[in-house]
This record gives structure tokens, C-alpha cells and sequence, in this order.
């Protein structure tokens, strides 16, 4: 039993470790800039505190409500979860193994599926890892900024 209290407490140790500092990939360089509204009147409400594994994705076509006029929605698009340690991280959409802006990886909760090559990524932990190949980088991160209450900005 101590083992596993102790398995739990290094997990949640190592996944908090995240700053939400974009780190370099193969995925090409595409502006990220839209604020989201996650209070519960909100229309990101699926993603307020609390909601741990939910996840919404973004793109030119599905924009964010406080950033219609203006939004930049990266290479693919973005996703923004809600992950395990309940703080909101954002991914390019893109398989860093397709590296096609057109074939959008599919979310399932705490992972992204990519429709072409299988390829699984976890998100839950705020990384974007691989958990099931053939990709091997993990996904392109975004920083997320708390500004006002229940608003975030989403950016590279």
C-alpha cells in the first residue's frame, strides 16, 4: 500500500513539473493568439476547474467566442485540456509525424488520435507525449495566461 501511495505522490510530483513553455518541433511555426471564457456561464464552460479530461478543440473554423474577429489558431488548430493536475494546457492539433495541417488528430479525453498513422498522444499530463507510435516528438505546445478571472489567453 505504501508503494502505491508513493507511485502516486512521484506521478502527480513529475506532472506538475510543467511551465507551459512551448518547446522546439517539427510542426512548422503558426501564430496562436485567442482568449477563452471557462466560468460557468462562459462558452467554455467544459473547461472550467474541475473538469479534469475535457478538452475542446479550436480552429479557424470552430473559433473561440471572445476571439472570433481576431483569432490565430496555430498550424492545424489548437486543443486546450483541462489535465490531471486541473491547469489548461493547448496543443497543435497537427500529427508531428503527418506534419499535414490538413489531417487533424481526434480528441478523446485525455488523448489525441491521429486519423492517418494511429499515432496516440497524451495530453492529460500536460505534455503532449507519445503514448503509441509511429510518431515519436511529442506535440507542439502552447502557453496558456490567466488574465482576468476566468479568461485565459492561449499563445505561442
Amino acid at each position: 500500500m505504501k508503494r502505491i501511495l508513493f507511485a502516486i505522490l512521484i506521478f502527480f510530483a513529475l506532472s506538475g513539473c510543467s511551465n507551459n513553455t512551448p518547446v522546439n518541433s517539427n510542426i512548422p511555426y503558426a501564430s496562436v493568439s485567442f482568449a477563452i471564457d471557462v466560468a460557468i456561464s462562459g462558452a467554455d464552460n467544459e473547461l472550467r476547474e474541475g473538469m479534469l479530461g475535457n478538452s475542446k478543440i479550436y480552429t479557424t473554423k470552430h473559433p473561440a467566442t471572445l476571439s472570433t474577429s481576431f483569432g490565430r489558431y496555430g498550424y492545424s488548430g489548437v486543443v486546450v485540456v483541462r489535465a490531471y493536475d486541473d491547469l489548461l494546457y493547448a496543443f497543435d492539433i497537427c500529427c508531428t509525424n503527418e506534419v499535414d495541417r490538413n489531417i487533424a488528430l481526434e480528441s478523446d479525453g485525455f488523448f489525441l488520435k491521429c486519423p492517418k498513422c494511429g499515432s496516440i498522444f497524451e495530453i492529460g499530463n500536460g505534455y503532449g507525449i507519445v503514448n503509441k507510435g509511429p510518431a515519436i516528438q511529442p506535440l507542439k505546445n502552447y502557453k496558456v495566461t490567466e488574465y482576468s478571472g476566468d479568461r485565459y489567453q492561449i499563445s505561442n
